[in-house]
């Protein structure tokens, strides 16, 4: 994508007072951050709108974004089915999860998934669920560095390495301000920027084409009816799709720290399913647009995951390429930082604050901060050094989804499993997916269908051996 240089300095100009006014907006919640509980669950005390926004902002992130319009553009609207089993993981998340956790986090001021784990199977259970969310979370950030490192790349022409460089010192100072009250109100604003900018980019592809009729004859007239039907999605694809990315959203700390994160429990529920609804809405428009974008405007785009900016480059007048290139790096920016204060959250709240039993808040609040630090250097590590950093996300989310889906949410759901068995569970389904991924034999056969067997048998092996051996089923459970 070529920027003529007389649009240049105004696209710098824009993109710098964008990036200034992110770092003075976490600079003012800087100043008003004094304890731990503010700087990694917003005081847990955040209204309903900006709950929404940044539930929204975390699905929806640059990959999301620009991967969805390109698979619109290349497959067509059954893609949609990827979309709908995503939301359908976030609407049971929403149905049965959300109210149960929001009660318990009350009851014991949680903050992880890693503490629930503790609530739930004792200490032992802490670590498989931070191990498994810090290595996807770590993924995440690292693609978010990649995905802002491209747009600069493809606007500015900066190597991938600066770009990459300049991506994480930028997100890593705006989320070292503010935490995650910066998050929460800074999505707020993003998400809002977000939201319009993808109906917009929409509306205007879609009234470019002519409407409807007119992109139906020029379907048939180039043999392109295939991109309007919804049945040519194999079935397989779906499945794991839907137990890798779908079923992580189930028990990743990003979601989770947003049940806490609002003011009460109404604004929770409320909140989970306003973002079902934005979700699906979003998602479906981004996907029309990519098919809309091919048949209706005639766009070539090769590569496809280049169309959005082919689009915004060559349908659409300068200023409103301008305001599309500031809602991607909303986009990028409101998810990044959502992945960067939860892996954050996650080391200081399950690997540092647990070892500092007589820590002040103060010093807790400054441990956050190093956390971010810490983050930073392992997403950026990732980033840097794996080439196949998507192929790394698929693979965390795997990983993740094997050790805590079946223990963790089954506890949830039932009193029954024990303290030995969730425990045993979650650490066998770890150790078992990392096996073979380590083993090589994931080309054949993803690790999510090795670790959630082996977390499955695991876990009703060791309560049969317990009622067998006449054990108490249940040691104490306080969940």
């Amino acid at each position: 994508m070529e920027i003529p240089n007389n649009q240049l300095p105004i696209i710098i100009t824009i993109t710098g007072v964008y990036g200034v006014f992110i770092l003075l907006y976490a600079y003012y919640f800087y100043r008003k951050i004094n304890t731990y509980a503010e700087y990694n669950l917003a005081g847990r005390s955040m209204p309903l709108v900006p709950m929404v926004l940044t539930i929204l902002g975390t699905s929806i992130g640059g990959a999301m974004l620009l991967g969805l319009m390109a698979d619109g553009y290349r497959i067509g609207l059954s893609q949609i089915w990827m979309l709908v089993a995503l939301n359908g993981m976030l609407l049971l998340f929403t149905i049965f999860f959300v109210k149960r956790l929001r009660k318990v986090g009350d009851k014991h001021e949680l903050y992880t998934v890693g503490d629930y784990a503790v609530v739930r199977y004792g200490p032992l259970a802490r670590y498989p669920a931070s191990i498994a969310n810090l290595v996807a979370i770590s993924a995440l950030t690292g693609m978010q560095f990649i995905a802002l490192a491209t747009i600069f790349k493809l606007l500015f022409g900066l190597e991938m390495t600066q770009g990459i460089l300049l991506a994480c010192a930028l997100l890593t100072l705006k989320t070292y301000l503010g935490g995650f009250t910066s998050v929460v109100w800074s999505d707020a604003v993003q998400g809002t920027i977000q939201t319009l900018g993808i109906l917009s980019l929409f509306a205007a592809v879609y009234f470019l084409s002519g409407g409807w009729s007119e992109i139906a004859s020029r379907a048939e007239a180039t043999g392109q009816q295939a991109l309007f039907v919804l049945t040519s999605m194999s079935p397989y694809k779906i499945f794991i799709f839907v137990f890798t990315i779908g079923a992580a959203v189930l028990v990743r700390q990003d979601f989770w720290s947003r049940i806490w994160a609002a003011r009460d429990l109404n604004t929770t529920v409320k909140a989970y399913w306003l973002s079902c609804i934005l979700l699906l809405i979003t998602g479906l428009v981004i996907i029309s647009t990519g098919a809309l974008a091919k048949v209706g405007l005639g766009i070539v785009s090769e590569p496809a995951s280049m169309v959005y900016y082919h689009v915004i480059q060559e349908a659409m007048p300068f200023w409103f390429f301008v305001l599309m290139l500031v809602t991607l790096i909303a986009t990028v920016v409101s998810c990044a930082d959502s992945f960067f204060i939860a892996g954050a959250s996650t080391i200081v709240s399950d690997f540092i604050h647990p070892n500092f039993k007589g820590a002040t808040d103060r010093q807790l609040l400054l441990c956050s901060r190093g956390a971010v630090i810490i983050m930073a250097v392992i997403s950026l590590t990732l980033a840097m050094a794996v080439p196949g950093l998507i192929q790394l996300w698929i693979t965390g989310s795997a990983i993740l989804v094997s050790s805590l889906l079946v223990p963790l949410l089954l506890g949830v759901l039932w009193s029954r499993p024990s303290r030995r068995a969730g425990t045993s569970a979650m650490w066998f389904g770890l150790i078992a997916s990392l096996a073979w991924q380590l083993s090589g034999q994931s080309a054949n056969w993803s690790p999510v269908f090795i670790g959630v067997a082996i977390s499955t048998l695991t876990l009703f092996s060791v309560m049969l051996l317990e009622r067998t051996q006449g054990e108490p089923a249940l040691a104490k459970n306080e969940a």
